[in-house]
């Protein structure tokens, strides 16, 4: 059998770490590098071998998998100084961008690499990744691989050995435009799980309870079966932290407002994350900002409120049904707003369903109502036949929130959207008062 080909890899934090000791697992020689150096240590613990620069990691690799931060560290790690990737990288080998980026960042890599740096020679292939710190560590992660065919299958044992779900999108940027789109519905899905999460809290529910509910019904999703038990459980290691999030759901609205797509569901994501810096929250998990949402004296009331009365079925007219009511109408608003998004970037829609499906973005209502929208290729929520019936349900939940003055930005946000759908899909009649 041939031998397996030497990596170079750079980013070992929770997810970074987690793909590079599986490739270790696998039987892979991995330089690995990171600019903390404990990282590197426990790496080096669990089999993998180090790399005091980006240089020297790279003079090692066949192939080169960077999951550092973002677009400014990736560009760093490759260009600046004598130790970056591109010093050490040896002629006609393969660098792997997996972070997640802005749309256009592949493009200005690929552009940098040809012109600036003189190295047209270096293979560069766009391959964010999806699916968290779990999946990572287990090589089941969801790819989003794009570039030259040829590079692909060259890179392929790699690529697969990372993943659970292998897709090819096409040229360069069409896999970063894969992970923009479905960042919005991970983004949107993260914050609706505390907006939820913490209502029930308020009005005093048996949060564990409400949890159960949700996941076994048309509100559930990754991202709320994954962060739901970090509330419940008043544990707020730093799995996922908000910067990370942020990052994304700025790529997505930067996107958005360069097609002129209104995304009016990731904006109040994404400002909502924000008002999480504010209160000193943007190095802690993204589920800790259902602080946001309970009293700052009571950070903990999620975890109070798993051991509070589970015969209880309503308080201030909130029930659990009110909880499935409100997640169901946030993530049909926001699944169509993402479709529609895909298709203003030009991509595949049908491949999109199918990525969402299986990947951290997923939603019950995603998976319920978008396969009958697929075939008119036409997303609004005026041409989604469950809209009516979803809006009205989410309506009384928004009304009960208000009732309490408790916020509900994405579910007020997602109630707008019905409302614009349901002027365009019927005649206004307007009758004027006797003005006598």
């Amino acid at each position: 059998m041939a031998s397996k080909p030497i990596i170079g890899f750079a980013g070992l934090g929770a997810m970074g770490g987690g793909m590079a000791t599986n490739l270790v697992k696998e039987g892979f020689t991995v330089y690995g590098f990171d600019v903390y150096q404990p990282l590197v240590d426990k790496f080096v613990e669990a089999g993998g071998k180090p790399a005091k620069t980006p240089k020297e990691a790279a003079s090692q690799a066949d192939f080169f998998v960077s999951m550092v931060a973002n677009g400014a560290q990736n560009s760093s790690l490759l260009f600046e100084g004598d130790d970056a990737v591109v010093r050490g990288l040896g002629k006609g080998k393969t660098f792997i961008l997996c972070s997640t980026t802005p749309t256009t960042f592949p493009q200005e890599i690929r552009t940098r690499l040809d012109k600036e740096s003189n190295r047209s020679d270096v293979k560069f292939l766009d391959c964010p990744v999806s699916g968290g710190t779990i999946r990572a560590a287990n090589g089941t992660l969801s790819i989003f691989s794009s570039g030259p065919d040829a590079d692909l299958d060259a890179a392929k044992d790699v690529l697969e050995c990372m993943s659970g779900n292998l897709y090819r999108m096409g040229d360069i940027t069409n896999g970063t435009k894969t992970k923009t789109i479905h960042q919005l519905l991970a983004a949107t899905n993260i914050i609706s799980a505390s907006e939820a999460m913490g209502l029930a809290a308020t009005v005093g529910l048996n949060t564990k309870a409400v949890m159960d509910q949700v996941n076994g019904s048309d509100a559930a999703s990754f991202m709320f079966e994954n962060r739901a038990p970090h509330m419940i459980n008043d544990d707020w290691s730093a799995l996922s932290a908000l910067g990370i999030i942020l990052k994304d759901t700025t790529i997505v609205t930067d996107a958005a407002r360069e097609a002129q797509f209104p995304s009016p569901l990731a904006n109040t994501a994404h400002f909502t994350y924000l008002q999480g810096v504010h209160a000193g929250l943007l190095k802690e998990d993204d589920a800790k900002l259902v602080q946001l949402y309970i009293p700052k004296s009571q950070g903990d009331l999620v975890a109070q409120m798993s051991k509070a009365d589970v015969k209880m079925t309503a308080s201030h007219k909130v029930s659990k049904d009110t909880i499935v009511d409100l997640l169901a109408g946030i993530h049909l608003a926001a699944s169509v707003e993402g479709m529609a998004f895909c298709k203003a970037l030009g991509q595949d829609r049908k491949i999109m369903y199918e990525i969402i499906s299986k990947a951290a973005g997923w939603n019950a209502m995603f998976t319920k109502c978008m396969p009958a929208m697929l075939e008119k290729d036409e997303w609004t929520l005026a041409e989604c036949a469950e809209a009516p019936e979803v809006a009205k349900k989410l309506s009384e939940a928004v009304e009960r929130c208000r009732a309490i003055q408790y916020p509900c930005p994405m579910a007020s946000a997602a109630l707008q959207q019905f409302a614009f759908a349901a002027l365009a899909s019927k005649t206004v009649e307007n009758t004027s008062r006797d003005s006598r």
